[in-house]
């Protein structure tokens, strides 16, 4: 008999594939039995697989019929496996050509209307809420913000670069943990990063979407726990929360933004313009919001001055239009202001 345990904890992921051909657990057993002993018989198949022999024949002929195994018509017919590169190409084609097929049946679909226009979602899957992640930074339009590990960071490295690319602004803040060393290869091309010591894995894209997690199990576990918030109140409060630690941590790389550029992210605009008209660089920004004591509008003007008062808690920006009248501006949240602000592009006055 063979000396491994058939249906033992290393067989599982083959089956899982094997499944995806129409192949029973049993066919798993059979296809590695036969890579195993070499040729055989289906009484030797019977004997070491103490099976009966109209089980093995049926395996066999599902296994041969999906080109798994090789069959020699003699007396007695014997049977082979073909070699585990071979097996895994054809599983990885049906793979491909259901994953296409599903694909274009998905499609077709239309999602129903939901019942709520904001919420907060839960994911109980590390694997699920790592995608997640992955794909609110892939679809990010217009500013980044991402705090985590330096091992989650490395593992976004890639899609944040590429949104980069697109012209998104990327906020990242590398958190110093025990047993994860930090490598500057992990932030290598980014522009703006800074370090803090500890902290949640969090993307907030656009404010109008962000993920959280937390490392409660240790340094070492990816969270398989986590929340997707689309609530604009507990956006912004992600985003204050971002910005404070942002502000109090040590700086690695924090390259200028180039103008014209955009934000939907009002206190980091107001940190950039701060510092732009620090260098003496003149300013003229297009707001979108709406108007405090009225509605919804939009207005340009050139930024004449900022105030960031950590006390108060007053951040705004002074504008003056073109026509002479000045303006206050903050975040979307304001009050004391005459404008809120939801995205504002800004650029350089001629």
């Amino acid at each position: 008999m063979l000396r491994y345990s058939i249906g033992a904890r290393e067989l599982e992921s083959l089956q899982r594939l094997f499944k995806t051909l129409d192949l029973t657990n049993f066919d798993a057993k059979v296809y590695v039995t036969l890579l195993t002993l070499g040729p055989s018989s289906p009484s030797r198949l019977v004997e070491e697989l103490a099976s009966h022999r109209p089980q093995i024949h049926g395996s066999l002929k599902r296994l041969a019929s999906k080109g798994l195994v090789e069959v020699y018509s003699g007396r007695p017919a014997m049977y082979r496996a073909v070699p585990p590169d071979l097996a895994l190409s054809i599983i990885e084609s049906e793979l491909v050509e259901d994953l296409e097929e599903a694909k274009r049946f998905l499609g077709t679909l239309r999602p129903g209307e939901a019942n709520e226009e904001h919420g907060v979602w839960l994911y109980k899957s590390s694997k699920g809420l790592m995608n997640r992640y992955i794909k609110t930074v892939s679809e990010s339009q217009i500013d980044l913000l991402v705090c985590g590990d330096p091992e989650f960071i490395e593992k976004l490295h890639g899609h944040l670069l590429e949104a980069q690319d697109r012209g998104v602004l990327v906020y990242v803040i590398v958190y110093e943990i025990p047993g994860v060393k930090f490598q500057e290869e992990q932030i290598e091309g980014l522009k703006k990063v800074k370090r803090a010591v500890s902290g949640d894995l969090m993307v907030v894209a656009d404010s109008n979407i962000g993920v959280l997690s937390q490392r409660r199990l240790g340094a070492s576990v990816f969270p398989g726990y986590g929340v997707v918030v689309e609530e604009p109140v507990l956006i912004d409060y992600l985003q204050q929360d971002f910005l404070y630690r942002w502000m109090r941590s040590k700086t690695v790389v924090n390259e200028p933004v180039r103008l014209p550029v955009r934000f939907t992210m009002f206190k980091l605009a107001l940190l950039e313009v701060q510092d732009l008209l620090a260098s003496g660089v003149k300013i003229w920004g297009h707001f979108k919001g709406r108007w405090v004591h009225d509605s919804k509008g939009e207005f340009e003007g050139e930024i004449v001055k900022t105030i960031h008062d950590l006390e108060t808690g007053i951040a705004q920006m002074l504008v003056i239009t073109d026509d002479g009248n000045e303006y206050t501006v903050g975040g979307p949240d304001a009050i004391v202001e005459d404008f809120a602000v939801e995205e504002v592009y800004l650029k350089r006055v001629r």
